[in-house]
Parts: C-alpha cells; sequence; structure tokens
C-alpha cells in the first residue's frame, strides 16, 4: 500500500512540474515574443540589456535586397532553461522576421494545451504531421502576415517544442 501511495504522490509531483514547466514557457514566449511583430533589432537590444548568453549568432552578409541572421540566446527559469531565438531575412521574395523560443525537456500537447488557453487561441488553421511523422506541426493565423507556429514530437511522443511568431510580407504582392 505504501508503494502506490508514493507512486501516486510522485505521479502528481511530476504532473505539476510539467504543467508548471509548459506554463513558464508560454508566459516567457509571450514576454519575449507578444509585444508587437517580431522585431529582431529590438529583441536583441533587450536581451543584450539583460545580459542573456547568446548561443548562436550566424548571418549572411548583408547584400543590396538580400541577407538573413538567427542569434539565440539562453533564458533561465525556474523549471529550466530555453532556447530563445530570433531571426529576419530579405529576398527577392519579401522579409520575414520571427521571434520563437525552443525547449527540449516538455510535453509538446501540454504546451499546444497551456497556449491556446493562455492566449485564447481558437481551433487552428492547421495542424499537419513531419514528412517523417516525428513532429507534428500547429498553425494559427495570429494577425494580417503573422503565424504562430508550434513543432513538437507528440506523434512519437518525444518531447520537445518550438514555438515561433512569424511575421511575413512579400514583395510581390
Amino acid at each position: 500500500m505504501f508503494r502506490l501511495a508514493m507512486i501516486m504522490c510522485l505521479a502528481s509531483v511530476s504532473a505539476a512540474y510539467a504543467n508548471e514547466r509548459s506554463a513558464e514557457l508560454v508566459s516567457s514566449f509571450q514576454t519575449f515574443c507578444m509585444p508587437g511583430p517580431p522585431d529582431f533589432a529590438a529583441l536583441d537590444a533587450k536581451v543584450t540589456a539583460m545580459k542573456l548568453a547568446v548561443r548562436k549568432d550566424v548571418g549572411t552578409p548583408r547584400q543590396p535586397g538580400q541577407f538573413a541572421r538567427s542569434k539565440s540566446w539562453v533564458v533561465p527559469l525556474k523549471s529550466g532553461t530555453h532556447e530563445l531565438v530570433a531571426g529576419e531575412a530579405r529576398g527577392p521574395n519579401g522579409e520575414v522576421a520571427s521571434c520563437g523560443i525552443g525547449a527540449d525537456d516538455v510535453d509538446g500537447e501540454e504546451v499546444r494545451q497551456e497556449l491556446v488557453k493562455s492566449m485564447n487561441l481558437g481551433a487552428p488553421a492547421r495542424q499537419t504531421p513531419t514528412a517523417d511523422g516525428t513532429q507534428r506541426v500547429t498553425s494559427w493565423k495570429y494577425a494580417d502576415d503573422v503565424t504562430l507556429l508550434l513543432a513538437d514530437g507528440t506523434p512519437m511522443k518525444i518531447p520537445g517544442i518550438y514555438l515561433t511568431l512569424l511575421h511575413q510580407t512579400n514583395t510581390s504582392r
């Protein structure tokens, strides 16, 4: 009987941690990525002022009319760390700016449920598995030219998510 009580207690503590982790990740995403459309320079300035550790900084040299850049930082939370990623690109078909978070230690379905609840999202515009079936990609139309994307390993019960806000403008309209 004692073993059963211990197992039940550990299971409820684990579930509470998982829900806390999901809530913290969604809150962090909202703090960094939702104040407005993604803006690489503004986010870079904000996290530089916060003295967050840079994880990666890659890009192509700026050329007239085209470039691409991505930068990421490690963000500490009570429940663990995650990666914050900003990106921007310009090419012949338009411009893209993105802000996202990634974490490899959280259940994708729990994050999806927390995201829907916290941001009052309706049904997704689309939910599809990747070609190899290991991930699902869920997307919501968030605003004009702005899409909210959640990629997770739920189909294969693999932990991890990548949540991004993507602002895309086409020059060929």
